[in-house]
């Protein structure tokens, strides 16, 4: 099984791509499996240190349950044990989600990126519960908390983390931002989960905590991985001079990215900006957005549109580099 020494590196998180007339009500069928397999390959060939899909931007919530085993499928044969691969199992209850772990185990996965289920707010109690009884269930698969507390409603404390620290052995990591509590974070966990933040929130996590800072995530993967690489190779030799170069070239091709409105207009188009930056940037093929959130203004895709040709810029440089 993973441990949490395992999780190190940039970890890519990859899309779902949509055949043409994926984005109308009555499609079926709409996985671009072949785009799927040329993407993950690739990402893989370019360095991935762990691939995770299947979450919000593959777009776990607009597939069929037969859509989903085709993506899972694909991307565990592409992968084929070269890097540590995570899929979504995320639903609105355990009786699923314990059907889609099943799943991923029988297809050779890793481990699983998993949240809450997604129907009514947990309560403290429910959610160590929940990830205690995923732990026990599964003990061969390595767990990462998806710690999204506006999509899961859940704001994921402090003690929550001790106590799933103590209950639920197989949660070895968590999907996050760079949290100002970082460093109690480690302290109360007692070091058994890796707290992975956003690429553009690696640097502030790393001169927080460089020694537990030893990996992030980027969705940004999909329009290339160079630059986050780059950023990665820089703070693991303690190069911050050039650790910080990057991190500001980074926040400036996300400068147009976030729509105003703050966190909860975001979540309304997350799907929607993610795959329209992927298409601008042209490293991999996003396709149709699938409904019901194909719906976006003009102004925020363009602001996608925008920050996918600057993900473009970047990617061409640290790639000749």
């Amino acid at each position: 099984m993973l441990s949490v020494d395992d999780i190190k590196g940039t970890w890519a998180i990859g899309c779902t791509p949509s055949k043409p007339g994926a984005d109308q009500w009555d499609a079926t069928d709409t996985v671009d499996l072949d785009e799927l397999a040329r993407a993950t390959n690739k990402i893989v060939e370019d360095g991935a240190d762990g691939y995770i899909t299947l979450g919000t931007t593959a777009e776990c919530a607009t597939l069929t349950r037969k859509e989903w085993e085709d993506a899972v499928d694909c991307v565990l044969s592409t992968v084929n044990k070269r890097i540590p691969t995570l899929i979504g199992t995320t639903a609105l209850g355990m009786h699923e989600i314990v059907d889609r772990m099943n799943f991923i185990r029988d297809k050779g996965a890793d481990g699983a990126i998993l949240g809450l289920p997604m129907w009514q707010p947990c309560t403290m109690e429910m959610a160590v519960k929940f990830y205690a009884t995923i732990s026990q269930a599964f003990p061969d698969l390595g767990i990462m908390c998806y710690s999204n507390p506006n999509a899961f409603r859940f704001q994921f404390p402090l003690p929550f983390w001790k106590l799933v620290a103590e209950q639920a052995p197989t949660v070895i990591a968590a999907k996050n931002a760079a949290d100002p509590q970082l460093l109690n974070l480690d302290r109360i966990t007692g070091g058994k989960i890796r707290f992975v933040p956003h690429v553009v929130t690696y640097y502030t996590a790393a001169r927080i905590s460089p020694e537990h800072s030893k990996a992030c995530w980027t969705t940004e993967a999909s329009m290339g991985l160079a630059p986050a690489k780059a950023l990665m190779k820089a703070v693991q030799a303690g190069d911050w001079k050039t650790a910080l170069e990057i991190d500001g070239e980074l926040n400036w091709a996300l400068q147009t990215f976030f729509p105003p409105g703050g966190i909860q207009e975001f979540a309304s188009y997350n799907i929607q900006l993610e795959k329209i930056r992927i298409d601008e940037a042209g490293y991999s093929k996003a396709g149709p957005i699938r409904p019901p959130y194909d719906v976006i203004p003009e102004a925020y895709a363009e602001g996608a549109r925008e920050c996918g040709r600057r993900w473009a810029q970047l990617q061409q440089k640290y790639s000749a580099a």
